[in-house]
């Protein structure tokens, strides 16, 4: 994927984020729990977790997908995030097995023992709190932004629509209430 085509699609993400018919706080917890889950060594796929979790805790699902789906940004970087998720998890955990980092594939981690990928799990939870919090803060505020902006947006040209003649007026100045009254 071409870094146009990346850029265009984290364009067209945040535009569909900022157009959600929701709160800013389910936005961004939404959010949150995708990319949460996109650090979770759990595939195939982040996505669904994120979806299920989501929609568990009522959150926003389109945003925990779009949260998850996130995660392509740091694709090239999963042998070292999971490599750090192993260590951390090593501290915690008793896990008898080596992990390299040329061995990134999920499969192969499995079949060293489950005490590798308990280690794993352990870590990628230190790991992805404080990314997770801080994503959280960063899209509520983003979140805000495009509330406050979507109460200023200014009404179509055509004005208001009017119901009968009483909210005409209250609505419209005195030169328009006597044109509209001579009309109908």
């Amino acid at each position: 994927m071409t870094s146009i085509a990346l850029k265009q699609r984290t364009r067209e993400m945040w535009h569909k984020l900022s157009h959600l018919d929701a709160r800013p706080d389910e936005i961004a917890a939404g959010f949150s729990i995708g990319i949460c889950a996109s650090f979770l060594p759990l595939n195939p796929s982040p996505i669904i977790v994120a979806t299920v979790v989501a929609w568990l805790l009522k959150r926003n699902v389109v945003a925990a997908v779009a949260g998850a789906t996130a995660a392509i940004l740091y694709i090239p970087l999963l042998p070292l995030i999971w490599l750090a998720e192993y260590r951390l998890g090593k501290l915690l955990l008793p896990v008898q097995h080596p992990l390299v980092l040329d061995q990134a594939r999920l499969w192969n981690v499995l079949q060293k023992g489950w005490d590798v990928y308990a280690g794993m799990f352990v870590g990628s939870i230190i790991i992805a709190t404080p990314v997770t919090l801080l994503t959280y803060l960063v899209v509520k505020r983003l979140a805000e932004r495009w509330a406050r902006q979507k109460k200023i947006r200014p009404m179509p040209a055509s004005g208001p629509a009017i119901a009968n003649g009483s909210d005409a007026n209250r609505v419209l100045p005195r030169q328009e209430r006597l044109h509209s009254r001579a009309r109908g």
